[in-house]
This record gives C-alpha cells, structure tokens and sequence, in this order.
C-alpha cells in the first residue's frame, strides 16, 4: 500500500470546500455584525438630532410668541395719552449743510491741497 494516498479525490474536494465554507461564513458574521452595529449607531444619532430639532422649533415659537407680545406692548404703550412719541414727517426732520463746521469728514488741511471737485467726492452729503 503506498504511504502517500491521503484518500479519495472527492474526500478531498469536500475538505477544501469545508474550510472556504467556514471562512465565507465568519467573514459574512463579521459583516452582518458591523452593519448592525452602524444601523444602531445611526438610528441614534438620528433619535439625537431629531430631539434637537424639536427644542430648537420650540424655541423658536417660544421667541416668535415673546416677539408678538413684545410688539403688542410696545403699540400700547405708543396709542398711550403723551409720551414723546412723534411720527416722522418731513416737517419735523433734521437737515445738516453738507460742510457744518467741527464735521468729523472734513479733511485736515496739513494732509495737502486738493481741487474742489476732489473734497466734494470725499465728503458725504447725507445718509
């Protein structure tokens, strides 16, 4: 009988397709296991930025109902008999002349002598 014979061929097919069974199954457990494990990760991050969300819509109803009570006040109090309060029309606004003395736009005379049309582009009229 010779030595070497480890046995039959088919023996030996179902040996190798053993152990590529064996490692396809570990490497397919691996995957299932990472997979599962980012889906729980995501789901939450996701429950976190959805309870997030939440708080900042409600804040932000919160300061919208302030913002109305607010501007609610302040029309009440403007309706109220005197205080001060004057509509703007254009008898009662303020005009400047474009060059009133001490403005803080006009140019000092140590930085040079310049034309007339170059000062005038320099200093604003108004706002």
């Amino acid at each position: 009988m010779p030595s070497n014979e480890s046995g039959p061929m088919w023996l030996l097919r179902l040996q190798i397709l053993n152990r590529h069974s064996s490692l396809l199954a570990f490497l397919m457990v691996a995957t299932m296991l990472v997979v599962y494990g980012w889906t729980v990760y995501s789901q939450q991050l996701w429950s976190q930025s959805s309870k997030r969300l939440q708080s900042l819509q409600r804040q932000e109803r919160q300061l919208m109902a302030t913002d109305a009570a607010l501007k609610e006040q302040m029309a009440k109090e403007a309706q109220k008999a005197p205080n001060g309060l004057v509509s703007p029309t254009p008898g009662n606004m303020i005009f400047l002349p474009p060059s009133a003395p001490g403005s803080p736009n006009q140019v000092p005379s140590t930085l040079g002598q310049k034309t007339e049309a170059e000062q005038q582009t320099l200093t604003p009229v108004g706002y």
